[in-house]
């Protein structure tokens, strides 16, 4: 009966989040006409601890979440990422136009669940069936196919797992100069180390526990006393130090974003060429993590409020053609703030013509994915 009840209370839970979220003001406007083209990274939605974010004196430990299981989305998730898409047509609606095409959208995810069903539902949700789309009336729904690639194939979205880059990680992290970063957070280390089971040498370990910390909070579980000196500012802090780290070299930021921002590149200088062409691609989407945001934030130079990048928090490079000059202009949505902000890039103009850009960045783009294994 307890058991029960639990579950009707946190059912009752999700539902309230969930009319929330979905209630949460947005100012989304229109994107201006000059918009030709538009790449979305996006962050996963809301979701359930992974067994490796937990630590050995976790008392929800071997709690199996069943029947949504671990790492795997919460309502509350899907309806953020539902809104995702909802916003996305809101502003794009005249870039996409009416009718889904197959070539309109070029979408992508990680080989994660939670982020392949976060991409179904911004899919969803961005593409509603219209006229000759229309082909069940009560469902209201239209299939959209996108594309994911094994972890240690997809230099784009998984840079952290090349080779190369995990043996530069390991250097950087026993290099002196790391080591005496670390050694003055000791204090905070040991006694996080002390109540968890945990040994805690890194930012790394902490970096973990906060996703163990945060997803059992919101499914409604007490967390330990031990954690209200440490919960949430103190790991918090600890936890977003560690995206400098995994960007800590020219090289690291390289591997880590370098691929996918070299894509973009690509991708937007291949539609500048085709300006005369009616349809094609009008959307790049790219369902991933909230370390692909804060990594690609630390890399564009743009992480001024450093944070963790929330569920559903999104990334727009937004592409224009602005009197026959193709450039980007950058947007974040932290959905923690009214809408779209607008981020200024170093050494740029809020526009920043293309050629330019890439010039600013050149060096954290890649020459060829062999440096994954090299």
């Amino acid at each position: 009966m307890i058991i029960v009840k639990v579950a009707i209370i946190l059912t009752s839970l999700y539902i309230v989040n969930s009319y929330r979220l979905n209630s949460d003001p947005q100012n989304i406007k229109q994107a201006d006409s000059t918009v030709i083209l538009t790449h979305v990274l996006f962050r996963h939605g809301n979701r359930t601890a992974e067994l490796q974010e937990t630590y050995p004196k976790d008392p929800y430990r071997n709690f199996t979440y069943f029947p949504i299981g671990r790492g795997q989305l919460t309502n509350a998730g899907k309806v953020r990422e539902y809104q995702i898409g909802k916003d996305l047509r809101k502003r794009y609606d005249r870039l996409l136009g009416p009718v889904y095409y197959p070539e309109v959208v070029d979408a992508v995810t990680t080989n994660k669940n939670r982020t392949k069903a976060s991409l179904e539902l911004v899919l969803a949700s961005l593409f509603k069936p219209k006229y000759t789309d229309v082909w069940n009336w009560a469902l209201g729904w239209q299939p959209v196919p996108y594309n994911y690639y094994p972890v240690d194939q997809d230099p784009v979205l998984m840079g952290i797992n090349c080779p190369r880059y995990q043996v530069l990680y390991k250097d950087l992290v026993n290099s002196a100069k790391w080591k005496a970063i670390f050694k003055k957070y000791q204090t905070q280390f040991d006694y996080i180390s002390k109540n968890s089971g945990l040994n805690v040498t890194t930012f790394q370990e902490v970096y973990n526990m906060y996703f163990g910390l945060s997803t059992e909070e919101e499914y409604g579980q007490v967390l330990p006393p031990w954690t209200r000196s440490v919960w949430p500012k103190v790991i918090v802090s600890l936890s977003i130090k560690q995206y400098y780290v995994e960007t800590g070299t020219t090289e690291m930021a390289k591997l880590a974003e370098g691929f996918h921002l070299k894509k973009i590149i690509e991708d937007t200088k291949n539609k500048a060429k085709k300006l005369g062409e009616k349809n094609g691609v009008k959307m790049y989407l790219y369902s991933a993590h909230e370390n692909n945001v804060g990594e690609m934030m630390v890399l564009l130079d743009v992480f001024n409020n450093p944070h963790v990048p929330p569920y559903g928090s999104y990334l727009i490079f937004e592409v224009h053609n602005i009197n026959n000059v193709i450039g980007i202009k950058l947007y974040y949505n932290n959905y923690t703030t009214d809408g779209l902000q607008l981020l200024k890039l170093p050494n740029c103009e809020e526009f920043c013509p293309i050629d330019k850009f890439e010039s600013i960045f050149e060096e954290y783009l890649p020459s060829s994915t062999d440096l994954c294994y090299n």
